[in-house]
């Protein structure tokens, strides 16, 4: 039995009252669409006398408690429907959305609401004060009759009734009395005698005195253990007294939600809330119990339901009837009683586990094809589980796609589906999908329905542990390769989309506040695919046999309870898992009860003297802010103010082998170097002295930059680097290596996600070279590589297709194709041959990724049409084992992808005539699920929309219209209004698609075919919205969504509704989720621009896992990586909040002698050098001569929010280093530019020793830090900022700058000056080195003459001020000397901060550090 619940405050389910048990009977009248008869639930009532049930859309004829006729109280929801408001207030988009916020959310809090209130009082003041004749006449007259009598008679045999109680205390008390006076008679006449007794007794007593002692304790232990009884037996009477048996009547006619009936056929599907519409029951997924269940059916049909099925009872009637007795022992929630109800072919397994499946006689055949392999899914659950199906026996039902509301609808062992995943024997296409969808929801009954969830919270644990057994079949019996690359996608879309509060797993604000629809849509999905991805980092920190122990104790049938919440797991992580509490203190808050991933962005770079690979490291989060916070702008990304918790992995893929590095913390600073120890080495080479006429970097601008990185790295013993390649975490990884080292990855390495990776990278290259062609030409053809993987090399071929190349892409996606299929003496394709079902995988995507090459006008060259022309004109299948169906869909929807341009177009009327045979032929001849049809519509559609000046969309509406018709297949009308939706859109704009979508969703007469085109319709709205417009729907068109909005069709189908409601969000630029969208008030101005925002760059809808987004080209532009708007980020932290940032401005100051004029020409030289250094991490221009270090970067950081003024700019310059240690690991270079276009960029750069790194480190935090060194000083008037300076002389530096002991310094001093002696030694020959000393000579002579003239020109003007006579005032004015040209060599400002440390001691650097101040 059910554990009984501490009673809840009011609004809680049931009014307080626990049910115990449910019993349903049912009778269904097939022809009249009827269902008659009763429900009695035993239900635990609280202190009250009421209580409170869901019902709707029925009659209740009668009610009785405990066999008495009570009072209640029914108001069906589905009768306020109709008394819609008037939406007088709704004005424009905004008070449009805000309506249907206020409508929407009035809808879903009414309907958690009760609304079957009954009162017990009647029912107890009847059985005290009228006879039982009365009570019996009025039993009848509230509806009863015989048969109904009976069936209570069997019910208290069975559970106990109130009455059978009463009479069996009443026989016991009067049992008792007389025994007690019985008693009362024997202790008169045995008193004398007893006191005799106790007066011979009193000498014993005190010889035995410590022996009574002890049995008197013994007798005070045994009267507290029988008063603990006695108080366990009060509370149970106390439970017993308040148990009552309440039984309802009711009749449901024509039910049009909760059960439906189609044909012959009904079927249940609860929905969100939708099981009290079809019988009496607390629908609230909190409360649970047993049920038996008795369904009366004609004896053509079958009744299946949920639980064991005990026996069938064959009736008398005429015509005879069949009841079919179901028992259902594990306590469950409403929501999971099922019932479908059809004359089914019942199919057991052949493999001797309790299955059944069962579906209508057309699709008997497939369904034999389908169940082959479940066993394997059926034993591989119950093998890693180490338990048996908790429901005794599983039954699957396969229902046509006109008859179900959604594609698969859970019961307690039972669920039902959709034909369409069904596949046949000689289809290939749907046979991956089919077993994991079938898989999952066998998953499903272990966790989700047997183990449930404890609180609303909790529903993502669940999910996820259901998700996380999937995979674990599909690891096992379709492949590891399948299993990672289906999870690394998974992981790119949650990455993508996990950026607001409405993706929070276990928040209240995104589960229980949502009223269920959290669970539903595209949020729905994201957050189904992060609960997967959360555990399995789980099983990963704890190992997979700690885990596998975890999941057998939750589904043990010893275990007392059946719920499971998250403190719980968490908790079994902690004791089982071995998982420290700080860990799990940090893992759960940040992954399960907040939003976003880590965005994790790095860089490399070699040291080739120390054999060093230095990581540059930039820390993110893709949440952005919340809308609610006044401290955040628009589209900002805020970080966790904790990071977090765990340590990712590097795997460093060397020349003499590879090498793991768990070092890099997942929280930390905003920017980080980590050092990598190589193990490898390579050979040392002969220096090659530069060719005359090249620059003095060694490189030479007709050399091609691929080839100059590919030289780079061919000095480093690294092949390529991998950041968490066991994908251990959830996080986004943007890494950057050189270009050959991600075609090492493509080509060496075996893990798929690798070579994803790689090619995604590859096919971004802003430059593409001959290498990375051959590199995913040569990988198409590998035979052993995964199929999944050489279908995207295909697509990146096609991508990489440019007139540059010379089209080489497609020339090599041709070649590859006409060597598997074609005849080579004949020229023309083969006929079908499918039996290597990899290859045909890939054969299948060439012309769709053919289709997709553009030349240089964007459109298709004339060839790659000629080419799916030709496919098209000569397929044949004749010999084939296979269906060659979803062959010839693919390229008719490759035909819709084609851009004609001048030279295509006279090819369409080619293609034309093609589809348009093909329709007929399936027209004729219906072929596999009306696929090819729905292809051939959509071709159409995408012709007509590309070419519409050729073609008149009026004639392709016409030809499309009568697939609408309803002898259509179900699959091809829908997919007909959705291409009529598109030409609508295309035509006449976006009203008129929202009105055409208005007819259509009141012309369709299934639910899922609404929910299909409202579906259609919210992606149309993502995709043309403009929230600049407020004239792109009318008010006539809103008015009209918000009665679809409030009507009797939406509340029948919830799925229409939740997407309708979604439509009018995304029409006023807000996310398709309640979650954060003003429910009942307007918005604030600030609030509306925020959501607009985040409306415009997160799409909601999940994108397809077959075309990657990862990671970015090696060296990438700063907008290619980064959106235009992000938030500045400190260096000590990671903050949430925007605040104020400083700017910090380093100059280099003359000496005082100096002139002005000199000055402004420094200047000038530093505004230029400022204006050329805009390289993303090239080499530096101050290091003559080569390098054997590689620098690669990372992008930018952020950019501030705040409007700046374009003559603030931040500099960081490199320190001086020999080119032999010399690293740069750049994360970005800083610049700040105008309002409209805010970038920035930090370099890091990275010294090879230790104390250099740690130093640089600390001064780009405090070049972020707010409060360094702060002195009072303030600028001219005007000016926006507080200079606050500190200056030092030479190289000199203050201890608050450089944090460093006098012994440190002379430490450093002396490991610096042997450091200089070693590598003047070694670069006596290098010319280069020799310039450069030659020109440090010319620029200290130059100096030197400089202040010689300089004390000249001051000596000279003094001793003329002291000679001229003073003005009658007495005061004489000391005139300057004229500035004097300097003869020095022109140098950038790069190069004055470099050689800083080595310059005479009078020149002075001068640090200011300016706070931007607070704008508005």
């Amino acid at each position: 039995m059910a554990k009984a619940r501490k009673q809840k405050p009011e609004g809680g389910p049931g009014g307080g009252a626990t049910v115990l048990h449910q019993k349903l009977c049912l009778s269904i009248d097939m022809e009249n669409q009827l269902i008659y008869g009763y429900t009695e639930i035993k239900v635990l009532l609280a202190e009250n006398d009421t209580f409170a049930l869901h019902a709707d859309s029925m009659t209740i004829r009668n009610i009785l408690v405990d066999g008495e006729a009570a009072e209640f109280e029914y108001s069906p929801h589905w009768k306020n429907v109709d008394g819609q408001p008037s939406w007088l207030s709704v004005s424009c988009l905004k008070t449009a959305a805000d309506a249907a916020c206020s409508a929407y959310v009035s809808s879903l809090t009414s309907e958690s609401v009760p609304n079957l209130i009954i009162s017990s009082e009647r029912s107890v003041k009847s059985t005290t004060e009228l006879p039982e004749g009365e009570n019996g006449e009025k039993h009848e007259e509230n509806g009863g009759n015989s048969v109904q009598l009976s069936d209570d008679k069997a019910v208290k045999t069975c559970n106990g009734s109130a009455e059978g109680n009463d009479k069996e205390e009443g026989r016991e008390t009067k049992k008792e009395d007389e025994k007690e006076n019985r008693n009362e008679e024997k202790t008169e006449m045995e008193i004398e005698t007893e006191e005799k007794e106790r007066e011979k007794e009193k000498d014993k007593e005190t010889e035995e005195g410590k022996e009574e002692n002890e049995d008197e304790k013994e007798k005070e232990d045994a009267n507290e253990n029988e008063k603990d009884k006695e108080n366990e037996m009060q509370i149970e009477n106390e439970k017993v007294k308040n148990t009552k048996l309440v039984r309802v009547d009711y009749i449901l006619e024509k039910a049009e939600t909760g059960v439906h009936f189609v044909n012959n056929v009904l079927h249940s599907n609860s929905q969100i809330r939708r099981a009290h519409c079809w019988f009496p029951c607390i629908d609230s997924a909190i409360e649970r119990c047993p049920f038996d269940l008795e369904f009366t059916v004609s004896t053509d049909l079958v009744a299946v339901s949920n639980g064991d099925l005990l026996y069938q009872v064959l009736s008398k009637e005429d015509p005879p009837r069949k009841t079919y007795v179901y028992k259902l022992n594990t306590p469950v929630s409403a929501q999971w009683i099922s019932l479908v109800v059809g004359p089914f072919e019942i199919l057991p397994d052949k493999n001797g586990i309790s299955v059944s499946h069962m579906c209508l006689s057309p699709t008997l055949s497939k369904l034999e094809n389908t169940i082959s392999f479940f066993h394997d899914a059926y034993s591989c659950y119950e093998d890693y589980l180490a338990a048996p199906f908790p429901f005794g026996l599983y039954k699957q039902i396969f229902l046509p796609s006109e008859m179900v509301v959604s594609p698969t609808s859970f019961g307690a062992s039972t669920c039902i589906f959709s034909v369409d995943i069904l596949n046949d024997e000689k289809v290939i296409d749907q046979i991956i999908g089919t077993r994991i969808k079938l898989a999952y929801a066998l998953a499903r009954q272990w966790f989700g329905i047997y183990t449930s969830a404890e609180e609303p919270n909790d529903e993502w644990l669940l999910d996820g542990l259901a998700g996380f057994l999937t995979d674990l079949f599909i690891k096992r019996y379709l492949g590891n390769n399948e299993a990672r690359y289906r999870r690394f996608k998974a992981n790119c879309t949650v990455c993508q989309f996990d950026v607001s509060g409405a993706t929070g797993l276990g928040s209240p604000a995104a589960s229980t506040d949502l009223y269920g629809t959290q669970t539903i849509g595209s949020y729905g999905k994201i957050r189904s695919l992060k609960a997967v991805a959360v555990l399995q980092t789980l099983e990963k920190q704890m190992g997979p046999d700690s885990f596998r122990k975890i999941l057998q104790m939750i589904v043990a049938s010893t275990r007392a309870s059946r719920t499971l919440s998250a403190k719980e797991f968490r908790h079994l992580a902690n004791k089982i898992g071995n998982l420290e509490r700080p860990f799990l203190k940090e893992f759960f808050p940040r992954w399960i009860e907040s939003c976003g991933c880590p965005i994790m962005r790095l860089g490399i770079s070699y040291s080739k003297r120390r054999n060093m690979v230095e990581l540059a490291v930039s820390r993110g989060c893709t949440a952005k802010a919340d809308p609610d916070s006044d401290s955040h702008a628009d589209g900002d990304i805020q970080e966790g103010a904790n990071g977090w918790p765990g340590m990712m992995s590097v795997r460093v893929h060397e020349t003499d082998g590879v090498y793991d590095h768990p070092i890099l913390p997942m929280a930390g600073e905003a920017l980080q170097v980590v050092e990598l120890q190589c193990h490898s080495k390579v050979a040392a080479k002969r220096f090659q002295k530069t060719k005359k006429g090249s620059k003095p970097d060694g490189s030479d601008d007709n050399v091609d930059a691929s080839t100059q990185e590919n030289r780079t790295s061919m000095d480093a013993p690294l092949l390529w680097i991998r950041v968490d390649p066991e994908m251990e975490y959830l996080a986004e990884i943007h890494f950057h290596q050189p270009i050959q080292m991600w075609i090492n990855q493509l080509e060496k390495d075996k893990d798929v996600v690798s070579q994803s990776q790689a090619i995604a990278v590859l096919e971004k290259l802003p430059q593409l070279s001959f290498a990375v062609i051959n590199a995913l030409n040569n990988f198409l053809n590998d035979t052993k590589a995964f199929w999944r993987v050489r279908v995207e090399a295909a697509y990146a071929l096609a991508v990489t297709a440019s007139e540059d190349t010379d089209l080489a892409g497609l020339l090599h996606l041709v070649k590859f194709y006409k060597s598997r299929r074609f005849d080579a003496d004949i020229g023309l394709p083969r006929p079908n041959d499918f039996h290597d079902i990899p290859e045909y995988f890939v054969l299948e995507a060439i012309p769709h990724a053919v289709a997709l090459v553009r030349s240089s006008d964007k459109s298709s060259p004339r060839q790659a049409i000629e080419f799916i022309l030709q496919l098209l004109k000569y397929n044949d299948n004749n010999g084939n084992v296979y269906s060659d169906v979803y062959w010839l869909a693919a390229m008719v929807q490759a035909i819709g992808e084609v851009e004609f341009g001048q030279q295509g177009i006279g090819l369409l009327s080619s293609l034309l005539k093609r589809i348009d045979r093909l329709l007929q032929f399936d027209n004729f001849m219906p072929g596999y699920n009306g696929v090819l049809t729905v292809s051939c519509i959509r071709a159409l559609a995408r012709i007509a929309e590309r070419v519409s000046s050729s073609i008149c969309l009026d004639r392709i509406c016409e030809l499309i219209t009568p697939f609408r018709n309803m002898d259509k297949p179900w699959k091809v009308r829908i997919e007909a209004s959705r291409v009529l939706l598109d030409l609508e859109l295309h035509h006449k704009g976006l009203d008129a698609a929202l009105l055409l979508f208005l007819k259509y969703a009141d012309e369709e007469k299934t639910l899922r075919g609404g929910t299909k085109l409202a579906v259609h319709v919210l992606r149309i709205c993502q995709a043309n919205i403009d929230s600049s417009r407020t004239d792109q729907i009318k008010l006539q068109t809103l008015l009209a969504l918000l009665h679809l909005l409030g009507s009797k069709k939406s509340y029948n189908n919830v799925l229409l509704r939740h997407n309708v409601f979604c439509i009018l969000q995304i029409a006023a630029g807000r996310p398709p989720t309640l979650y954060g969208v003003p429910k009942f008030a307007a918005p604030s101005p600030l609030v509306q621009e925020i959501s607009i925002d985040q409306h415009t760059k997160a799409d909601s809808s999940v994108p397809q896992l077959s075309r990657p987004q990862e990671p970015s080209t090696s060296t990438p532009s700063v907008r290619e990586v980064l959106p235009t708007t992000v938030p500045s980020k400190d260096a000590d932290n990671i903050s949430n909040c925007s605040e104020r940032r400083n700017v910090v401005k380093i100059r280099v100051r003359r000496a005082a002698s100096s002139s002005k004029a000199d000055g402004a020409a420094s200047s000038s030289k530093a505004d230029g050098a400022d204006q050329r250094d805009h390289s993303h991490g090239g080499r530096n221009e101050n290091e003559v001569g080569p390098c054997s270090s590689m620098s690669v970067d990372a992008p930018m950081v952020g950019a501030p929010n705040e409007p700046l003024n374009t003559s603030n700019h931040i500099e960081e310059q490199n320190s001086c280093h020999d080119r032999e240690s010399r690293m740069s690991a750049s994360v970005s270079n800083a610049k700040l530019m105008d309002t409209h276009e805010i970038s920035k960029e930090l370099q890091c750069t990275a010294d090879s020793r230790i104390d250099a790194v740690d130093s640089r480190l600390d001064a780009v935090k405090d070049q972020f830090s707010p409060v360094i060194n702060v002195q009072d000083g303030v600028d001219k008037p005007g000016s926006q900022l507080e200079g606050v300076s500190t200056s030092y002389a030479g190289t000199q530096a203050p201890e608050s700058v450089n944090g460093l002991d006098s012994k440190e310094k002379k430490r450093k001093d002396k490991k610096d000056k042997k450091r200089n002696r070693d590598e003047k030694r070694d670069k006596k020959d290098d010319p280069e080195y020799l310039e450069k000393k030659r020109l440090k000579k010319e620029k200290k002579k130059m100096e030197k003459e400089l202040a010689r003239k300089q004390k000249e020109g001051d000596r000279l003007s003094s001793q003329q001020d002291i000679a001229k006579p003073s003005d009658s005032q007495g005061t004489f004015v000391a005139t300057p000397p004229a500035p004097a040209q300097s003869a020095e060599p022109q140098v950038s400002n790069k190069d004055v901060a470099v050689e800083t440390a080595r310059t005479p001691p009078t020149k002075k650097i001068k640090i200011r550090f300016k706070p931007l101040k607070k704008i508005g």
